[in-house]
């Protein structure tokens, strides 16, 4: 049984140095990464929309900043 001393990357350019992968798995990989970062800009914006005004000042924001921020598309960073 292995065992791993260092956590596993996920940056695709220290996995193609370590091995030969297929440029289509690549591009899988690579469109993974991108729709779980979709995924979390979404679900961080609905969250955004969903905090009082008192959680909102004690983060340091104001109901107009989160209003702009959810509008955003969730493609957008």
């Amino acid at each position: 049984m292995a065992t791993f001393t260092q956590p596993l990357s996920l940056d695709l350019n220290a996995l193609s140095a370590r091995t030969t992968v297929a440029p289509a798995v690549r591009a899988t990989v690579k469109l993974a990464f991108v729709m779980m970062t979709w995924d979390e800009a979404y679900r961080s914006r609905r969250a955004l929309k969903q905090l009082t005004a008192e959680q909102l000042s004690d983060v340091g924001l104001t109901r107009q900043q989160t209003d702009a921020e959810a509008r955003r598309g969730f493609w957008q960073s």
